[in-house]
């Protein structure tokens, strides 16, 4: 199973689970149904984007756990202690952890969890996730990091507990740049095995060392648009679930994503709606 995670900002969502499937302008998770505009929000365009992949894959499509949570933090709790309790039943064979409130104690109770299964799956982290998981310091018990570059200073930074208090922000990505605050974010063991660095030039890092780069095609519209970080997560998780290698799956995930867009025309006002349909088109350009 390829289990997606994360909140989502509509106040009366309840906990919600189950099967996903993507059709355009609509997201059913379990016996929930998203529609138009709330498709492509955050975790929804994670979630769309994976089941997108796993359509053009012809594999099992992914579950998802959600909630509502406007910002207060009660639907993050509820979510994760549900997986807490279930995470052992349901057995992902990946996991990935997107959008959520901070939190300490279910969610390390979480981690360890996921930690001591017989069968562990491939953990991954994003957005919420990642940031929660480098301010408690564990960082290191997930596999997959697939942070931007005001995330990738953040984990580069030792001793800040919070994005906001970094010491260098990279304002212009570069070769250069990324590869070291790469180095010293898996030095100190702020940094998993891998990280899908997402930016104009997308890099995939192992063990701290950029292994691969990802230029084309080029589309600078992609830059202005919201959630083509997200998508990205989104489609890396499937390919990783579907038997890809982690390394390789970085590098045609960064690939899908930018067809993706290229096959949009988008303009930097293109919402990020009209860009995944085309997910399973760039998913035949890269994966014959």
């Amino acid at each position: 199973m390829l289990l997606l995670v994360g909140t989502m900002p509509i106040e009366d969502m309840p906990l919600t689970h189950g099967p996903c499937k993507y059709q355009e302008d609509k997201l059913t998770i379990g016996d929930y149904t998203l529609e138009h505009d709330y498709v492509t929000i955050g975790t929804a365009a994670m979630i769309s984007a994976a089941s997108a992949t796993c359509q053009a894959l012809n594999i099992k499509e992914p579950h998802a756990v959600v909630m509502g949570d406007i910002g207060m933090g009660e639907g993050t709790l509820k979510m994760f202690k549900f997986l807490n309790d279930e995470v052992v039943n349901l057995k992902p064979k990946v996991l990935t952890i997107h959008y959520i409130l901070p939190s300490r104690e279910q969610f390390t109770k979480l981690v360890e969890t996921v930690g001591a299964m017989d069968e562990k799956p491939f953990f991954i982290a994003d957005a919420g996730a990642l940031l929660n998981a480098k301010a408690i310091k564990l960082s290191r018990k997930f596999d997959l990091f697939t942070p931007d570059p005001g995330e990738l200073s953040f984990l580069a930074d030792e001793d800040a507990a919070h994005p906001a208090y970094v010491q260098h922000f990279i304002f212009e990505v570069d070769n250069t740049e990324v590869a070291r605050l790469s180095k010293e974010a898996y030095e100190h063991e702020d940094a998993p095995q891998y990280m899908l660095v997402k930016s104009a030039i997308d890099h995939i890092v192992v063990n701290g060392e950029v292994v691969g780069v990802v230029k084309e095609p080029l589309v600078p519209a992609l830059e202005a648009i919201g959630g083509t970080g997200d998508t990205i997560t989104g489609i890396v998780s499937a390919l990783i679930y579907s038997g890809i290698e982690p390394a390789d799956a970085c590098m045609k995930a960064a690939q899908i994503n930018r067809f993706m867009g290229e096959l949009a025309s988008p303009t930097p006002a293109t919402a990020i709606a009209k860009l995944i349909k085309h997910i399973p088109e760039a998913v035949k350009k890269v994966i014959s």
